[in-house]
């Protein structure tokens, strides 16, 4: 309890003020209930109900670590509460945790979803695909065809539809030849811009970009769903290859930089992510380019206007995967924070230095690709470290 009433009501309630005057309502009102919600609790101790919506309160204003103290008080007084160990569980990346929420509610999809992301945060690779297969489509869609389970299929054909985002569609891609050595005719549903590399993928018979009409087919599985059939802990990268004849013009683009070496940066994702902490501010990037003149720099990054002298700006340029494959063929290094272009650089065996943030995704746990450098945020939101970093070991002689 002493770890709930520090910061007391008192101190959040004062907290609330500040946010009102700085004009910022909807953390002055998160920070209001919290008080509101804390005293009840003190007033009336032994009702779990009251710790859990504390416990809420405190998850949605990013109080953590009180929050998670909140759920424990919580599942002290009820321990059969699933949701509140669902709760305690995310908070924590406690595997344990949700494991009993899943005991306790087994039908509960989310709860699964919440534990497979536990369970591939921690390494654990295939018991985590196998819960991940509960997560909810991403978009929603319904097929009359039967959902392939891994079963040979001669003389069938198996359409692979995309799910999930770019870098999910590059990363677990390299599975496509162990789904075509089963059987008959696979067909690859893809975003239009990543078609052209995914068309030339061992087996894959035939691409269709997103939105066109599909073609019959017997069996159907969503693209990322081959990881739970095939994951093994070898590296099968490069499994991606670049046009030959885009590989050449870009090459002769950057022909220019001389004997400098070249390296590619992408600071941020996509603007409508989610996800702002992956974004690295521009300004340490521009700090970054200035503070080494002797490498050509080159700005991978679509949209935006950010630039600085010493920053040649290619991500206009750039018109879809094929286009990034090739310049990143032309490198000698990527730096990039969590996009698809760090998967793709993976993909197609590159060097990358992937900038991550101190949660970053599961993604990027275990060894997923060859010659790609990892770093990590020490201190959450600490982008500074990071870069400093990579600066330092930029000016090392390159291996």
């Amino acid at each position: 309890m002493d770890e709930l009433v520090r910061p007391s009501v008192a101190a959040y309630a004062e907290q609330a003020k500040r946010f009102e005057q700085a004009g910022n309502a909807q953390a002055a009102l998160r920070s209001y209930l919290i008080a509101t919600q804390l005293q009840i609790v003190l007033l009336g101790r032994g009702d779990a109900t009251n710790y859990f919506q504390l416990g809420m309160a405190l998850g949605h204003a990013g109080e953590d670590r009180h929050a998670a103290a909140a759920f424990r008080a919580a599942l002290a007084l009820q321990p059969a509460n699933a949701q509140g160990w669902n709760n305690l569980g995310v908070l924590t990346d406690g595997v344990a945790a949700l494991r009993r929420a899943v005991r306790l509610l087994p039908e509960r999809a989310d709860h699964h979803t919440n534990l497979a992301h536990a369970l591939l945060a921690g390494g654990q690779f295939a018991e985590g695909f196998r819960e991940w297969e509960w997560r909810a489509p991403s978009p929603p869609r319904t097929f009359a065809a039967p959902r392939w389970d891994g079963s040979p299929f001669p003389g069938r054909t198996l359409l692979i539809h995309a799910e999930q985002g770019y870098g999910d569609s590059i990363q677990f891609s390299r599975y496509l030849p162990d789904a075509a050595r089963l059987g008959g005719k696979v067909i690859v549903e893809s975003r239009p811009p990543l078609a052209g590399l995914l068309g030339r993928i061992e087996g894959v018979g035939e691409i269709v970009p997103w939105g066109e009409t599909l073609p019959p087919h017997d069996l159907h599985l969503p693209l990322p769903s081959l990881a739970r059939l095939f994951y093994r802990e070898e590296d099968p990268t490069p499994y991606l290859a670049a046009d030959p004849a885009r590989v050449e013009r870009w090459r002769d683009r950057l022909d220019g930089a001389g004997q400098r070496r070249k390296v590619g940066l992408v600071w941020a994702g996509n603007p409508q992510g989610h996800d702002r902490r992956r974004a690295a501010p521009f300004a340490l990037i521009a700090e970054l380019v200035r503070s080494l003149p002797d490498i050509a720099f080159f700005g991978l990054q679509r949209e935006g206007e950010e630039s600085c002298e010493g920053l040649a700006r290619l991500g206009p340029d750039i018109a879809d995967f094929d286009d990034l494959a090739a310049a990143l063929i032309s490198l000698d290094l990527l730096i990039s924070v969590d996009t698809a272009a760090a998967h793709l650089a993976g993909a197609l065996g590159r060097p990358s230095w992937v900038m991550l943030h101190s949660a970053a995704d599961w993604r990027w746990n275990g060894d997923w690709y060859r010659g790609t450098r990892r770093y990590r945020q020490e201190t959450a939101g600490d982008w500074q470290d990071v870069i400093r970093r990579i600066g330092a070991d930029l000016r090392q002689p390159a291996r």
